[in-house]
């Protein structure tokens, strides 16, 4: 054994053992619905819930690793082992719904269970379902016999008495069973009238009122499935529409374009219904993460909208001390101008009063020319004086120029200040919708998961009435005991088998003590 454990080839025979092994489980699921049991190896997880394929790509074989590829054998043993109580916990689960008999294992977890006790229920339930099948074999045969023989009334009347008697001990088995052993197209949800009936008949409503189950019939689904399936379709429906609109990926939506290509409404059974459910729930857990993001998302938003108000303010404020400023200068300026326009007019005029008092006093006093002179070389100072006046004046006007031309880039400032303001608030209001939409589907979703629990609510009465429906049938099979006797010996074969298989696995669990011991004092001398 120690000779085998890491070979590379052994390794691949337990990867190929455990793709072909999660093939057969698939398979069972499609039927069933994925089964709730503890992982045989590892007890804190689901064995339905195990990615079986990142354990195969981390427990590879390893060239040159010798101790990592003795490891790998050992843990692919141990999910072989994971794998078969899976699948015959999962058979389990199947003759337990064809028997009617299948509790509540779907919603709840059970405990860990160990090999001997899974298999011992298994062959326990194969045990009853093998004699309801013999029950409604016999009773088969004796309706052929009756309509064979239904001209001869008294034949009849007694073969439906016998047919009765046996019927009545076994009511119960058959309205569970002739839905799966006489017809294998009926639905689970579809009962068919007993077939049996104590009133003698003739011959020509014998062949017309004996109630029996056809291919036509059963593919019509009952009203509560047809009802159920449409409402999972709606909401499906809704789901990927609002996954689409969001631009998230959906787990839903491959599942129901598998659905819409094979089947009709009302079609599915209950393992796709189960299915359906279960993508539906995840795509519920995916929304209620997108919706924590948006929400993570949205309070940035908000304080980055109240940073935005509080600028608006503060630009706002700049901006209206900036236009009054502006005002006031403005005004001072043609105060200003004004003034040098009296003041300039008032040159003006006194220039040219001198001019004509010159030109009265050149012709008045010609004889004075000297003085004249004089006054004129007097008047040309006061000409060049005011001439320097002028150009003090028009360095005046160019520098009151320079500043209205100051003025006009302010006021294009503010401009550009009153469209920044403008974009800011459209983002506001933008963002003020993006949050309003995030609201309205935040209480959609609120909605839908509330129609998901009263949904939930029902079919838990459901399985409440198929509870007592299983008390009433265990009742009845309490009159069955004698017939358990016949088995006693096969019993003790298997508690037999059992020891065998625990003294296996105590002889394993001590290789893995021994190989784990082992491995420590490797890691310990490799690290000293």
């Amino acid at each position: 054994m120690s000779q085998l454990l890491g070979r590379q080839d052994c390794i691949d025979s337990l990867r190929k053992d455990l793709v072909d092994l999660q093939g057969a489980i698939l398979d069972v699921f499609s039927r069933t619905g994925p089964v709730h049991f503890t992982s045989w190896k590892f007890p804190d997880k689901l064995s339905c819930n195990l990615d079986l394929a990142a354990l195969l790509e981390q427990y590879d074989f390893v060239e040159g690793e010798d101790a990592f590829n003795q490891h790998s054998h050992i843990v692919l043993l141990e999910l072989v082992t994971d794998r078969m109580l899976l699948l015959i916990q999962s058979f389990n689960a199947y003759v337990e719904q064809l028997r009617s008999n299948y509790k509540r294992d779907q919603t709840q977890q059970k405990g860990c269970l160990s090999v001997g006790l899974v298999v011992r229920n298994y062959w326990s339930n194969l045990v009853q379902l093998s004699n309801i099948m013999g029950i409604c074999k016999d009773i088969k045969k004796q309706t052929k016999i009756r309509m064979s023989d239904c001209g001869d009334t008294g034949t009849v009347s007694s073969s439906s008495r016998q047919i009765s008697s046996r019927s009545e001990s076994c009511t119960h088995c058959l309205s569970a069973w002739s839905s799966t052993s006489s017809f294998k197209f009926l639905p689970e949800n579809h009962v068919p009238s007993s077939p049996i009936h104590s009133t003698p008949c003739s011959p020509k409503t014998d062949s017309h009122n004996v109630s029996s189950q056809t291919v036509e019939s059963s593919l019509v689904p009952c009203n509560a499935c047809h009802q159920v399936q449409s409402v999972l379709r709606k909401t499906g429906d809704a789901l990927i529409e609002l996954f689409q609109s969001e631009g998230l990926p959906s787990s839903l939506q491959p599942l129901l374009v598998a659905v819409e290509d094979t089947l009709e409404l009302g079609q599915m059974t209950a393992g796709d219904v189960s299915q359906w459910a279960n993508e539906q729930l995840r795509d519920m857990r995916r929304l209620a993460k997108h919706l924590q993001d948006v929400r993570g998302t949205v309070q940035p938003l908000g304080e980055r909208l109240a940073a935005a108000e509080a600028d608006r303010e503060r630009f706002r404020s700049h901006m209206e001390r900036a236009q009054k400023e502006r005002k006031q200068e403005v005004e001072n300026h043609q105060s200003s101008m004004v003034k040098l326009g009296f003041s300039l007019q008032k040159a003006q005029r006194s220039v040219k009063e001198t001019e004509q008092r010159l030109r009265e006093e050149q012709k008045q006093n010609k004889r004075e020319t000297l003085y004249l002179e004089e006054s004129n070389s007097r008047l040309k100072e006061k000409v060049a004086e005011q001439q320097d006046t002028l150009q003090a004046l028009e360095c005046e006007r160019n520098d009151l120029q320079e500043k209205m031309r100051a003025l006009h880039v302010e006021e294009e400032a503010c401009c550009k200040l009153h469209e920044r303001i403008q974009q800011l608030e459209s983002q506001i209001s933008e963002t003020q919708l993006l949050l309003h939409k995030e609201n309205a589907k935040y209480h959609s979703a609120c909605r839908q998961q509330e129609s998901m629990q009263t949904k939930q609510k029902s079919l838990l009465g459901r399985v409440d009435a198929l509870d007592e429906e299983c008390e009433e049938l265990q009742k009845q099979l309490g009159e069955s005991e004698e017939r358990q006797l016949n088995l006693h010996n096969q019993l003790q074969r298997m508690s037999e088998e059992k020891e065998q298989l625990q003294a296996q696995l105590t002889r394993q669990q001590v290789q893995e003590m021994c190989f784990w011991i082992w491995s420590n004092n490797c890691r310990q001398t490799a690290f000293e």
